[in-house]
């Protein structure tokens, strides 16, 4: 990787101008810059070397529309955006730019979003990560993520169409077998970005691989995200095949997640291990978990906005469909992971069970600091910790518990989402507003329509 994260805005930073050269001299000749869209679309512009330094400096234009465009490619509107008129820039971040393939010359950088007199769009979902993160540094709290990536690999089926590329068993050497070749080069692929791969393994379904990196700061966490996808994409291709990340490819099975993983500390000293409380935690520490799970309910519109998602998000496929925390409860929303004094001291974490890859992941992680931070600031109790599965335990009993099902369906997650002013506040009304109405869009696009055909139609989207 070219260098650690640093900052854009109207005057260009001598580092991005120096990051700039640095990979010009190492054989870049053309920049693939992306944002996540709000319907969890990768969108990207391809920057040519010559002009590298000109879009550093003043970027490059899009619509603004694309606040409001939708996972097959139409075109909603909301309150404040939608319509052909507008444009706004593009700035690449060079000091998170990795160049890919020296061979092709193909870099990779995020782009940050501005207007036309370069401030801050309300619609750049990586400048509304950067923000709350540094809203919750002033308060003392830095955090540290990483996200787990799952992901169907396809081979040719001979046919014009696409088959598994394994066929299991889950976790199996056979599995891995079938995939060797694939598997690695996209470890060394991974390790020459400078992603810290810490683990990459066959899963449960036909197909299914997932893969994990080190953590990271908030921005450079979601980042990564974005860098190990493409990688994967690319890398699939090279050897024939196709990588899906969509939530659901076979209806019924339990598709594909992106589990959210992270640690809080205040003043180097961690928050969820050394402490007197649950499981280690420190008293912040389970207010932070608290508040997640008081928002989760909110959140899910946002953490898996497909019209696929929620048929994945049920009981039974470890997705964490309700709103509830356990110590390595994998049918819990929030997973609390115990760290051990001996063999992984200070490596207590949460893990986000909920979350697909229909989701942004810069606005996923926003919410989990917006939502974790009012927990502290409000001092919430962290309610007991559920040890089974939540669907085992009779209605009346999880009622006096506090524990509730996820929304069941999409229309009722986005009806929650804008009813939550937590998210209302950390997102602002314009970014929410756009978000919703992309999501309202699908919601209507897509009903009716068999699963089958959904899962068919979303395949090769994210």
């Amino acid at each position: 990787m070219v260098a650690a994260m640093g900052d854009n805005g109207a005057n260009v930073a001598a580092d991005q101008l120096a990051s700039a050269d640095q990979l010009a001299g190492a054989g870049l000749r053309m920049l693939a810059g992306t944002i996540v869209d709000n319907a969890g679309v990768t969108r990207t512009k391809v920057i040519p070397v010559a002009r590298l330094r000109q879009a550093t400096e003043s970027g490059v234009g899009l619509s603004p529309v694309f606040a409001v465009m939708c996972a097959d490619d139409g075109i909603t509107e909301s309150a404040s955006y939608g319509g052909p008129a507008g444009d706004m820039r593009l700035v690449p971040d060079l000091t998170a730019a990795v160049l890919v393939d020296a061979a092709t010359g193909l870099g990779w950088a995020p782009l940050n979003q501005f207007d036309q007199e370069l401030r801050p769009m309300e619609i750049c979902s990586r400048q509304v990560l950067a923000r709350v993160t540094d809203f919750a540094a002033a308060a003392g709290i830095g955090y540290r993520m990483s996200f787990e990536t799952e992901f169907t690999l396809f081979r040719p089926d001979g046919q014009g169409g696409w088959t598994f590329a394994h066929e299991g068993p889950g976790y199996s050497l056979r599995a891995l077998i079938d995939a060797e070749a694939f598997v690695a080069e996209l470890l060394a692929a991974m390790e020459e970005a400078g992603l810290g791969t810490e683990l990459l393994h066959p899963e449960y379904t036909p197909g299914q691989m997932e893969v994990s990196v080190a953590p990271a700061a908030p921005v450079a966490a979601a980042d990564r995200l974005v860098l190990t996808r493409l990688l994967i994409a690319r890398t699939a291709r090279r050897h024939g095949l196709r990588a899906s990340f969509a939530p659901v490819i076979v209806p019924g099975d339990v598709g594909n997640g992106c589990h959210l993983h992270f640690s809080a500390e205040s003043d180097g000293v961690p928050l969820f291990g050394g402490g007197g409380g649950r499981c280690g935690m420190t008293a912040k520490g389970e207010h932070l978990v608290a508040g997640l799970v008081a928002a989760v309910g909110e959140m899910a519109g946002l953490l898996a906005p497909s019209a696929l998602s929620f048929t994945r998000l049920v009981p039974g496929h470890w997705s964490g469909a309700y709103a509830c925390w356990g110590v390595e409860n994998r049918e819990a929303a929030v997973r609390f992971i115990e760290g051990t004094v001996t063999s992984r001291p200070g490596s207590a974490n949460c893990e986000l069970k909920c979350m697909d890859h229909a989701a942004n992941p810069y606005l996923a992680a926003a919410a989990v600091i917006a939502t974790t931070q009012d927990g502290l600031q409000r001092a919430l109790p962290l309610p007991d910790p559920v040890g089974e599965a939540p669907d085992s335990i009779p209605e009346a009993e999880r009622q006096r518990r506090g524990i509730f099902r996820l929304p069941p369906d999409l229309g009722t997650a986005l009806d929650s989402m804008e009813k939550s002013p937590l998210l209302r506040s950390a997102l602002g009304e314009g970014l929410l507003g756009a978000f919703v109405a992309v999501h309202r869009y699908e919601l209507a696009a897509f009903a009716g329509r068999p699963e089958q055909e959904v899962a068919a139609a979303l395949r090769w989207r994210y």
